[in-house]
């Protein structure tokens, strides 16, 4: 018998009881995955698709065969679970032997990784709460890309008559199974799954995701076409999600989870596709976090839009590293906030405006524009080293851009981090980068800004040591200006690189952004 090791795992404000399983001869070659709910298990990645996971006509039917496939991904099996936390609140779901036991309270847990189309087997069995209401019995459930959910319910002995969308195995709030084979509490149950995801031309569906389901071995949902989201499912959009089990207060315990990557008809590679897995970033104020692609991410939405085929105008704030943005940003947000404008932005490290920081920008825009229907010319807000990352951009995509608004913003790699420090973001050497400087820096690429008739604004202090003003901001106007560009740059006399009100509290700075961010949406 492998021995086995339990002990407690913290993460943020979660923790969790954690499993281990040493390596075994053999599986030396795979990788270990950490969880918040016990896993340690030693799983391999599936191919992206094999001609037995291909299916060209569009269908979710004849695929289930009731045999695992040699490319399953397990997500919980005998020797433990990859299932994560879906957010940064504390997690109280529990692995043991063999089997991953649901918090008693409302949080649940998803897959480390994002899904297109897929074969999903997964064994789950009710707990018996006693006398409570029928939607307190036994409840749970499995979210398909997080968005669609196949109810989980103790409905063992419900009449046809009383039988709801609610009910276990329905759709939920769409539509009831085909056959009622509930079992009892206490007894393992099963749903064999095959889906196909939504698909859609930018931000347009053009296909409605179809599932078939067969519940305890009988067919109860045949290639049904899912016309929306479920109930707290997460949007509609072009973008790969996690499965997700579902917490709702009961104990419900599942075992043997295992996934199959399909590609079921014509359909962009789901590597080109947006990847939307769990983040745990924190914010200084309610917003969503998420990775795209693998990298940390957050959105802050206004409370009001316009009607659904309005753009939604945004702020893209830099950098996104782990401490920001942070408290002083908050008096800024509120106020974009309230005149209807989202704030968002992506972690790409310490990229300095790298070649490889600005694919992760492009990625980001992308995804905003596209799937999520922000507007096509945001405002970027820099501060300090967020300007490398923004004039980067904003250089290859003057089109794009309707505003620049830099808080004492790096706008000169030779000042900040200097040539040594930034030379391997762009995997170069300090002489190879020293010689290339003016296809990089910003600020020998303004020229291209200025035709585009991109306004700027920047607040600098006359006493920054960090990012000196005169090599800085007052180089970028000088040079902006001789390009016939408009800026604007408040000189704050006496400050330096520091966290006074003044740079976070500018009036100005709020006014010139939401100037001009109206201005792009219309």
């Amino acid at each position: 018998m492998i021995p086995r090791h339990f002990k407690t795992f913290a993460f943020g404000s979660f923790s969790a009881l954690v499993f281990f399983v040493p390596m075994i001869l053999g599986l030396n070659e795979a990788v270990p995955r950490a969880s918040c709910c016990n896993a340690s298990r030693y799983f391999q990645q599936s191919p992206e698709t094999t001609e037995q996971n291909q299916k060209p006509d569009g269908t979710t039917k004849g695929i289930i065969d009731f045999e695992r496939p040699a490319d399953a991904i397990q997500l919980v099996g005998d020797s433990g679970s990859v299932m994560v936390p879906e957010s940064s609140a504390k997690c109280e779901w529990t692995f043991q032997d063999g089997v991953l036991t649901a918090s008693p309270h409302w949080d649940s847990v998803v897959s480390p990784d994002a899904y297109q189309d897929f074969r999903l087997h997964l064994e789950f069995k009710l707990n018996d709460p006693g006398e409570v209401p029928r939607e307190r019995s036994g409840n749970s459930g499995v979210y398909l890309q997080q968005r669609y959910e196949l109810q989980i319910l103790n409905s063992h002995g419900i009449s046809v008559e009383d039988f709801g969308t609610d009910d276990c195995a329905s759709i939920y709030g769409i539509k009831k199974p085909d056959q009622f084979v509930c079992k009892l509490p206490g007894e393992w149950q099963t749903f064999d799954i095959a889906f196909r995801a939504a698909r859609f031309e930018g931000s347009q569906k053009t296909e409605n995701a179809r599932v078939t389901v067969f519940h305890n071995g009988e067919l109860i949902h045949d290639d049904f076409e899912l016309p929306r989201k479920t109930g707290a499912g997460k949007p509609e959009e072009n973008s790969l999600r996690p499965i997700k089990l579902q917490g709702h207060h009961n104990q419900v315990q599942f075992r043997n989870i295992w996934v199959q990557k399909l590609n079921l008809g014509t359909a962009p590679s789901s590597t080109s596709i947006p990847s939307i897995t769990v983040s745990y970033k924190t914010l200084p104020m309610p917003g969503e976090v998420f990775k795209l692609n693998g990298s940390d991410a957050f959105v802050l939405m206004p409370k009001a839009l316009g009607d659904s085929s309005t753009k939604i105008p945004w702020v893209w704030y830099a950098p996104t590293l782990q401490p920001f943005p942070a408290q002083e940003e908050i008096w800024m947000f509120e106020r974009f906030l309230a005149a209807g404008i989202a704030v968002a932005g992506i972690d790409v490290g310490e990229s300095y405006g790298s070649p490889s920081g600005r694919e992760k920008f492009d990625e980001f825009y992308h995804y905003l524009a596209t799937s999520r229907k922000f507007a096509s010319k945001p405002a970027l807000l820099a501060r300090s080293r967020g300007g490398l990352m923004h004039y980067s951009w904003a250089a290859a995509n003057p089109e794009l851009v309707s505003c620049i608004a830099g808080i004492y913003p790096v706008c000169n790699l030779a000042s900040y981090p200097g040539i040594n420090r930034a030379c391997e973001a762009y995997g170069l050497n300090a002489e190879q980068l020293q010689a290339d400087l003016a296809k990089f820096n910003p600020i020998d690429r303004l020229e291209t800004i200025a035709a585009a008739k991109v306004p700027i604004f920047h607040i600098h202090g006359d006493q920054d040591e960090v990012v000196p003003l005169d090599a800085n901001s007052l180089l970028v106007a000088n040079r902006y200006r001789a390009f016939m560009g408009e800026i604007e740059l408040e000189i704050v006399e006496g400050q330096g690189h520091n966290m006074w009100d003044g740079w976070f509290q500018s009036e100005r700075l709020v006014e010139f952004i939401l100037e001009n961010t109206s201005n792009s949406v219309r």
